[in-house]
């Protein structure tokens, strides 16, 4: 048994067989049956000839563009690949240790490059580079051609990882996901959204662990404490067996309660409790729960989930909003525009940089919308398209200036003439908010509520921002937490504002899904949160046992704590003294 501690991004327990799906990591360590052989033997013999056309193809480009001598680092590649002694210890480790290709190819390449860099010769240790650029092609026209290699996706299977990009986690299936773990990532990770959206028991950030794991081996992942568990003891499995059997009986319990009740505190105030989603299909899942209405809407998805390299059209875009409007008969959907940057773009999407030296301080969200105005009129005539079929409001994000919003809103209203010209229905008064995500947005608020009808507090980007921190950089993500004192202290900024001059304002973060958070978000004058689905009913179920007077008291001593561990610390302490039955599902 091995265990690894990550940081826990998505609650929950799961227990099943792994599977690797990182090709950057080893490939699968998979052994293969006498009579298999043969067959690998054939996959072998197919990837080569395939590998060395699209390395000639490569050649004979670069020639054209740069020159011969450009050229001749893809002799160099074709010389390595057609090497008669490599290949033949690759065919030697299939028939002799019965390893499958993809593993023969790695074993051996990678046995090959370090023998040159033991060497300590400059010349030397680059030639090991391009054996490794070799072994990669080699080992993706394997992959792609292994008809087996899907297999074990094919059942419901713990997916691990080193990294997995937003294009993958935005292609989840959450009926053959039972969980998810990664060496790197964290909070407010594009996957961590997704995989909280999904409702999938995740941990991120484990540090070098996939080289430890075997395909198809049992694994634990803990969501709730961050812990990853390879190959459990019997007696960890029956602990774990036991924890995630509990909390099944608790959201049975959470649905029967709350589903059809009303956010409403002991002391009869009213807490508005709406889903954020990412797919159109959670809509129906925060109706069943009986949110309020759909607090954030995003919409990456349609860029993300695009394999072929285009953007997606008007109609697809219309068709997603008119589904989740529907979805949620009447309640209101908050719509944010596209919140893409260089750390998202899916490959093949080249209407930005993806070379961004610092994607998160670069061209994202309102300001690569501002700058790809095209782009952005096909999905603001989408959402007012589909505006007709429910209550939508739309949302900007990362918007920092006054400027930003004045333009975004021309923008809008100039796409509203255009429908109008085209007799197109749509809402004309649909509502126009921005997310607070920037520190410069949260001080100069009083220049936004004059022009915005709305706001919401993107925790997530807001944290990042404040402590000046990669929050998908390990090395640095403990300074990425949620209860952050200086984060504490601009949310109640945000909130006194808007209460002052009469606008609404919500908070739809990670910080909002915590339910010890609930207490003091509520503390702090907030009346309405937009969480994971996951986590409505158990949001329904704080605030119907709490008072306002209380959660105050609970947010005044919290302003002086003095370091978020001492601030989480204090928070918990406050929640499990009002449900000790959480202590019921520790393992």
């Amino acid at each position: 048994m091995k265990i690894f501690q990550g940081i826990p991004v998505s609650p929950g327990v799961s227990i099943g067989p792994l599977t690797i799906v990182d090709s950057a990591v080893r490939v699968r360590r998979r052994k293969v049956e006498p009579r298999q052989v043969e067959q690998e033997l054939e996959r072998l013999a197919t990837a080569f000839p395939a590998a060395q056309q699209k390395l000639e193809a490569n050649r004979d480009a670069v020639g054209r563009q740069l020159g011969k001598e450009y050229a001749q680092i893809f002799e160099a590649h074709l010389l390595i690949l057609n090497d008669p002694k490599l290949r033949g210890k690759i065919e030697t480790s299939i028939r002799d240790d019965l390893n499958s290709a993809e593993r023969a190819v790695e074993k051996n390449f990678d046995q090959y490059a370090e023998l040159l860099r033991g060497l300590q010769d400059a010349t030397y240790a680059e030639r090991a580079n391009d054996i490794v650029d070799v072994k990669t092609r080699l080992l993706n026209e394997l992959l792609k051609a292994n008809q087996d290699s899907g297999a074990a996706s094919e059942r419901p299977a713990i997916l691990v990882a080193s990294n997995l990009t937003p294009s993958a986690a935005s292609n989840l299936d959450p009926a053959k996901t039972l969980g998810i773990a990664a060496e790197t990532g964290g909070l407010g990770s594009h996957t961590a959204i997704v995989a909280t959206a999904l409702q999938i028991p995740t941990v991120l950030g484990v540090g070098a662990f996939v080289a430890q794991a075997t395909d198809g081996a049992t694994a634990i992942i803990d969501g709730d404490s961050g812990r990853l568990i390879l190959e459990p003891t019997d007696e960890m499995l029956r602990k774990y067996v036991a924890k995630r059997d509990a909390l099944r009986r608790e959201k049975e319990l959470l649905t029967t309660n709350y589903a059809s009740a009303s956010a409403i505190t002991k002391d009869d105030v009213t807490i508005e409790i709406s889903g954020n989603i990412e797919f159109p299909y959670e809509a129906s899942e925060c109706r069943n729960y009986g949110a309020h209405g759909v607090g954030l809407y995003r919409t990456e998805f349609l860029y993300l989930s695009q394999n072929d390299g285009k953007l997606p059209d008007e109609e697809t875009h219309f068709q997603a909003y008119k589904s989740v409007a529907e979805k949620m008969e009447g309640r209101p959907v908050v719509i944010r525009t596209f919140d893409l940057g260089a750390d998202k773009l899916p490959e093949g999407l080249t209407f930005a940089s993806a070379k961004e030296p610092n994607p998160f301080m670069g061209l994202r969200s309102i300001r690569l919308s501002l700058r790809n105005t095209e782009m952005f009129r096909v999905q603001l005539r989408a959402i007012l398209r589909a505006s007709v079929f429910g209550k939508i409001r739309v949302m900007f994000p990362l918007v920092s200036t006054i400027t930003e919003f004045r333009q975004a809103k021309m923008i809008f209203r100039d796409v509203c003439e255009e429908l109008a010209e085209e007799n197109i229905p749509f809402d004309p008064d649909i509502p126009l908010g921005i997310m607070v995500e920037t520190p410069a947005t949260a001080l100069m608020l009083e220049l936004f509520v004059h022009e915005v009808d709305f706001f919401s507090i993107g925790t997530n980007d807001l944290l990042q921002y404040t402590m000046a921190v990669d929050r998908s950089n390990k090395d640095v993500n403990f300074l990425y937490e949620q209860e952050c004192p200086p984060l504490i202290r601009l949310i109640k900024r945000v909130v006194d504002v808007a209460k002052m001059y009469g606008k609404p304002v919500s908070l739809c973060g990670q910080m909002g899904s915590s339910p010890a958070n609930a207490l003091l978000l509520l503390g702090l004058g907030l009346r309405s949160l937009s969480v994971a689905p996951g986590m409505i009913l158990q949001m329904k179920k704080v605030c119907g046992n709490v008072t306002i007077k209380e959660c105050e008291e609970i947010a005044q001593n919290a302003m002086f704590k003095e370091t978020s561990s001492s601030m989480r610390v204090y928070l918990q302490s406050e929640f499990r003294r009002r449900f000790p039955e959480t202590n019921e599902y520790d393992a």
